[in-house]
């Protein structure tokens, strides 16, 4: 079985287990004990692959790290918030997609929005508004669970968080950790209509393998319309929607 697969079968597994201990209390320590010897084993195959091909560990990681970034050309850097941006985002978005069924077959997109923006800027100045911009991004980006997840800035205040082989539950519980970790910046937003510090709206989407494939683009409309109906519903939260054949 492919690594990435075996790798995926474990997440699930460990969000599968997560999501039973909301329910009932009594937690079996042995379940946690097999993950965590099939995931050394895994970590193994990793390295081996690694040595194998002589492909250094810098080279391997995909997260948004310092080592990534001095392996990165800087125009795949958004110049204002330091994370990566739409360039890269639309390059690394096309090779997942075509990569869609040897390494995985399902993809999550999510796309947050800062909530009442342009009334931030009127009121605190667009200095302060880089600056809350900055935050967030940081902030985003230290929400994401594994190695090839990346969050990049997508336009003005939305940004853009691709999983490759991740399913709708682990997709969810990062969409969670965002809302809340842009919460506890406690960023003051006395011209919100939610709450009297920042918060964002966010848009989520899965979708699996098809036979005619998928564009970046069909991910970023249906991340879209989802975010539609976060905002519509009231802003600071998110909204799920699945991408298929008749989205």
């Amino acid at each position: 079985m492919d690594v990435f697969m075996r790798e995926q079968q474990i997440y699930d597994t460990a969000i599968a287990i997560l999501n039973g201990t909301r329910e009932d209390s009594s937690i079996d320590i042995s379940q946690y004990e097999k993950l965590a010897a099939e995931y050394g084993k895994l970590l193994k195959q990793f390295k081996q692959y690694r040595n194998t091909t002589g492909v250094s560990e810098r080279r391997v990681r995909t997260s948004n790290t310092v080592e990534k970034h001095e392996a990165l050309d800087n125009h795949h850097y958004d110049i204002l918030t330091g994370i990566l941006n739409k360039r890269y985002l639309d390059e690394n978005m096309a090779n997942i997609l075509n990569n869609m069924g040897r390494t995985g077959d399902t993809v999550s997109v999510l796309k947050a929005d800062v909530d009442s923006f342009m009334k931030f800027n009127d009121l605190y100045g667009h200095s302060a508004g880089d600056a809350c911009l900055r935050s967030i991004a940081e902030g985003l980006k230290g929400c994401l669970f594994r190695g090839h997840d990346f969050v990049a800035r997508f336009s003005g205040e939305e940004f853009v968080a691709v999983m490759p082989y991740t399913r709708e539950e682990g997709a969810r519980l990062v969409a969670d950790r965002m809302l809340e970790k842009v919460r506890l910046l406690k960023l003051p937003h006395s011209g919100s209509s939610v709450s009297e510090h920042v918060t964002i709206s966010v848009g989520l989407v899965t979708g699996q393998k098809k036979s005619s494939g998928w564009t970046p683009e069909d991910f970023y409309r249906r991340a879209d319309e989802a975010l539609f109906l976060a905002k519509n519903n009231g802003r600071n939260q998110y909204a799920f929607l699945e991408l298929d054949d008749n989205s």
